[in-house]
């Protein structure tokens, strides 16, 4: 649990550095790296909610 947190922490971080750059400098690039590391985010919440539904169902 500790390391998703760390994850979710790290993107969140990330998002934000990313998009302040994006504003300070007005590259494009920027906005590619930061739909890029949305995408990842949101597969990664994608897998982490599929092993928690999965271990739910064979836990029983």
């Amino acid at each position: 649990m500790l390391i998703i947190r760390l994850i979710f922490v790290f993107l969140v971080i990330t998002v934000l550095v990313t998009f302040g750059l994006y504003l300070l400098q007005g590259d494009k690039k920027y906005l590619v790296f930061l739909k890029k590391a949305l995408k990842f985010g949101l597969a990664f919440l994608m897998l982490v909610g599929l092993m928690f539904v999965v271990r739910r169902i064979l836990y029983v």
